[in-house]
């Protein structure tokens, strides 16, 4: 039988923790928020203790003023993220994450921790931290 490639194999555990994700995680109230979303839910929530503005979002994410524009607009509506006026520049606003989005990354959180503990469950530290070397070479070998 031949070996299996570490794209292929990649592949399947993709699908595997999706799969873990649908069936045993707080997909049910997490799946309400779309992709982009999440993340910047994700990034507001990890970056609560700084201000954040829309400029940070477009060079985080590398998305266009137009788009972010759009998608933070949508976030308002669904009351997912605020904008504040800032003190020192009337013209700033940051975004600021409302209750029901905090609760949400909170989830998303708990739901990332429990993903990680699973699959990381019989590996040592050291064995995580050569795995994640790798890993972090092989993104730049398909970036370069």
């Amino acid at each position: 039988m031949e070996e299996m490639q570490l794209s292929t194999a990649f592949r399947s555990l993709n699908h595997k923790i999706r799969r873990y994700v649908d069936n045993n995680l707080n997909k049910k109230t997490v799946e309400r928020v779309t992709g982009a979303n999440s993340f910047i839910i994700g990034y507001l929530y990890e970056n609560s203790n700084k201000d954040i503005f829309q400029r940070d979002i477009e060079r985080e994410f590398g998305i266009t003023r137009s788009t972010t524009s759009k998608i933070i607009s949508l976030m308002t509506e669904k009351d997912l993220i605020k904008t504040e006026k800032v003190s020192s520049d009337a013209r700033l606003k940051k975004l600021v994450l409302t209750k029901k989005a905090k609760e949400l990354a909170e989830l998303m959180r708990d739901d990332a921790r429990e993903v990680e503990k699973c699959i990381t469950k019989g590996f040592s530290p050291d064995e995580i931290k050569t795995m994640l070397g790798y890993l972090a070479r092989l993104e730049k070998n398909i970036s370069d």
